[in-house]
């Protein structure tokens, strides 16, 4: 099974959008560094409208330690971020679906430097408006459903 890792996300709503969403598409997730969880925040249950029960969520408050556990649970990391060395998610190919990680970073900040140095590649949503990013909540949506388009 597949998995997000969602790193200092500051927003309890988009970690419970991304919960339901990733229960839709059978997806772990793993929070990390100060993203909130489904354990002491009542908006993420309120957003997620119990899907946090049924997805396994994972936690760490450090993010390193996140990533290092991802590596060897589903051993290929990509991350979702914008810079000269990232591939367009139409480029992206993958043989086994089952040991894949997305990072998806701070809503403003995005991916750590440190984290992208794990990672085996990096990719972007390509986008067509006068804005670079999505939210991260609609670019998991996006990142979800391209990846089993692609391999369902």
């Amino acid at each position: 099974m597949p998995a997000l890792i969602l790193e200092n996300i500051r927003s309890s709503y988009n970690v419970g959008n991304i919960i339901r969403t990733a229960d839709a598409f059978n997806f772990d997730i793993i929070i990390s560094g100060y993203t909130p969880s489904p354990k002491n925040k009542t908006s993420i249950c309120k957003t997620s409208l119990g899907a946090e029960k049924n997805v396994k969520i994972y936690e760490f408050y450090n993010t390193k330690k996140a990533i290092l556990f991802a590596k060897e649970k589903y051993k290929y990391l990509i991350a979702s971020e914008i810079n000269k060395s990232a591939k367009s998610l139409n480029n992206f190919d993958i043989k086994n679906k089952n040991d894949l990680a997305i990072v998806l970073g701070n809503e403003v900040n995005g991916v750590l430097q440190e984290t992208l140095s794990f990672v085996d590649e990096i990719i972007y949503i390509p986008m067509f408006g006068i804005k670079e990013s999505l939210n991260v909540g609609q670019a998991s949506s996006i990142l979800m459903w391209e990846y089993y388009k692609k391999y369902l």
